[in-house]
């Protein structure tokens, strides 16, 4: 198992993850070289070294016909890839004609739709999973920038440069993630920065509405120390789309640690820290206990399950089984660690009328266990995660959706399925 946290106290944006991630791979040097063979038309990514307070890492320079976007945009948090700025957006008025908002001056620069991004993703030499996965990524930005601007995916138009900028950034990181083969990926909560950015309509509060649209259930915040936008709508779309969860740092063995740098500085290393853990799939030993009883009342086994479930014990359960002279009778079985089967053995004795207990050594396969929470609608609902071998499960907390159930006068079936909506 192979899994990613993501560190976002400076925020995110795609040039930023594509670096970190850069970071790594094997060959960083070979991989920019593959990103430059992709086909996209007229764009160039340069990996370039950089060292900030010395932390050590790269930051990656997309150029559009030789020129970076951030050389003409030093007010933003790194290359130019906000989208409320690339945005042309129509609007129709009651008379029937339309008015273009236009961020840039190069009136001379074409807007282009949804269906040419689609077309560019699909004419590269990628993986049919990564044009997908870019193609989607994008469709998530469109989607925000439609319901800010209450208009439709076919209204809104792209900037031609700030498009195939956000095109370079989605496909690589898209590109990479698919070269790195994460299980799981946790994204810290993310920092948006504070102040205001310059778009077509004005100035507007960070983090922008459309970026805003895109952090959706992400935790963010503001510590109001920096000034500037820290999260770009790519990277906002990014994280929504590639994390499995969002929280503060799990206790981990990082294997590897990357740094991916924005071109503005800061009193602190503008960068996204990335940690890498490896975890093998778990194997582990543990004692199985169990007797046979036919001489006690069911409070009186309930009353011993309870103690054996407040020990040690992995798990305690009974099993109802006919014994001799067609008696009814139950089993029960406790599983524990090999450390504590001394504990548990006098628990047994001490609590039924057992004159005796089998145990053996079981092996066992586990996978890694993780937790986590979300917020649904003010309420916050704890999961556990699991992960290895090949799969990877998800499971609400049971106590979480009776509490918000009872809340909300609302049954569980209903909960849930309200839930699995929002994920859909």
């Amino acid at each position: 198992m192979k899994r990613l946290f993501l560190d976002c106290q400076m925020g995110i944006a795609g040039d930023m993850l594509t670096a970190t991630l850069l970071g790594l791979v094997d060959d960083s040097k070979m991989w920019i070289e593959r990103l430059n063979q992709i086909g996209l038309p007229d764009v160039t990514y340069t990996l370039i070294p950089k060292e900030d307070k010395g932390l050590q890492g790269y930051r990656v320079a997309v150029t559009i016909n030789g020129i970076e976007e951030s050389e003409n945009h030093d007010e933003h948090h790194n290359h130019h890839d906000a989208h409320h700025e690339h945005i042309k957006h129509s609007e129709t008025h009651g008379d029937g004609e339309h008015s273009e908002h236009h961020v840039h001056s190069e009136q001379h620069v074409h807007g282009r739709g949804l269906q040419d991004v689609r077309d560019i993703i699909n004419s590269l030499s990628i993986s049919d999973t990564c044009k997908q996965n870019a193609i989607n990524v994008y469709n998530l930005v469109a989607k925000a920038e439609t319901k800010v601007h209450k208009s439709t995916v076919t209204q809104i138009h792209f900037h031609e440069l700030g498009m195939l900028d956000a095109i370079a950034d989605i496909v690589a990181v898209c590109v990479l993630i698919e070269e790195l083969k994460f299980n799981e990926i946790i994204i810290s909560p993310i920092h948006v920065g504070t102040g205001t950015v310059h778009c077509a309509h004005g100035e507007l509060p960070v983090p922008a509405p459309a970026t805003m649209e895109l952090l959706a259930g992400i935790p963010i915040y503001a510590d109001y120390q920096i000034k500037g936008e820290l999260c770009t709508p790519t990277g906002a779309a990014l994280a929504q789309y590639f994390g499995t969860s969002y929280s503060n740092m799990p206790v981990m063995t990082p294997a590897k640690v990357s740094y991916g740098f924005g071109t503005k500085k800061f009193e602190r290393p503008n960068c996204i820290r990335a940690f890498v853990e490896l975890l093998h799939d778990s194997e582990d030993t543990i004692i199985e206990l169990s007797c046979n009883l036919d001489d006690m009342t069911p409070e009186e086994i309930g009353y011993a399950v309870e103690q054996l479930v407040l020990s040690s014990a992995l798990d305690v359960f009974t099993t109802p089984i006919m014994m001799k002279k067609q008696r009814p009778g139950t089993m029960l079985t406790v599983l524990c660690k090999v450390d504590d089967i001394d504990n548990v053995r006098d628990l047994i004795f001490k609590h039924t009328t057992s004159l005796g207990i089998r145990y053996h050594r079981c092996d066992r396969y586990i996978l890694n266990r993780s937790t986590g929470d979300i917020d649904w609608e003010g309420h916050t609902i704890a999961f556990k995660k699991s992960c290895g071998f090949g799969v990877v499960k998800h499971k609400y907390e049971y106590d979480s959706l009776a509490a918000i159930a009872n809340c909300n006068d609302m049954s569980l079936l209903d909960l849930k399925r309200q839930l699995r909506n929002k994920e859909d």
